[in-house]
């Protein structure tokens, strides 16, 4: 299968998740996406992490994931955790000139104004749990579409479970792309490729 991207989750190649440790595996194993928590302490500083933050001395500063990111050619694909960092966030990814170099994931229906209106030309996919039984019905493939044209995302992240070569299909005939997550044994990628996303997070 050609013209698919891997996203090295983060805390891959054994290592913390969230961390610059981890990014560094990411980027000695030439990876060609990494993917990073995004949240924000009490302060309002955006830092790499995966649940809450209560103080302002948790987490790395995406600042400085920005500054070691610039010095390579891999994406960063940010999964944006709360919505509340994304006026923030907006700031950082035009401080760093990183509009062509990253991509949000984790946003749901209900989250997507709230992108327009602070991010207004990022790409996000749109997180949603397809039916496997319901996607063969022509009506419900044309939901997803038209859920596609209202929210403006540029596919769907689902969890590898849930994708079908139909679903696939579906969305590239439209335009439209796949994005998988967590895809980690060897049987659930061979069974990923099969479907041919657009990218698988592993």
């Amino acid at each position: 299968m050609d013209d698919f991207t891997i996203t090295a989750h983060t805390g891959a190649f054994d290592t913390p998740d969230n961390s610059m440790e981890s990014l560094e595996a990411a980027i000695l194993n030439e990876v060609a996406v990494f993917e990073v928590d995004v949240r924000m302490r009490p302060n309002g500083t955006v830092v790499m992490g995966h649940d809450l933050i209560t103080t302002n001395t948790d987490g790395v500063e995406l600042s400085t994931v920005f500054s070691r990111v610039k010095q390579t050619n891999i994406m960063l694909n940010l999964d944006i955790k709360e919505v509340r960092v994304l006026a923030p966030l907006y700031e950082l990814i035009c401080e760093y000139d990183m509009k062509d170099t990253v991509f949000f994931t984790g946003i749901e229906s209900f989250q997507v104004n709230k992108v327009k209106e602070n991010c207004p030309d990022i790409a996000y996919y749109l997180n949603y749990k397809p039916s496997r039984i319901k996607i063969f019905s022509d009506d419900y493939q044309q939901k997803i579409i038209e859920l596609m044209e209202e929210t403006g995302a540029v596919g769907i992240n689902c969890n590898h479970v849930y994708a079908s070569r139909t679903l696939s299909n579906t969305l590239h005939n439209n335009g439209y792309k796949l994005s998988v997550w967590t895809v980690d044994k060897h049987y659930q990628m061979t069974r990923a490729l099969i479907n041919k996303p657009d990218n698988i997070t592993t």
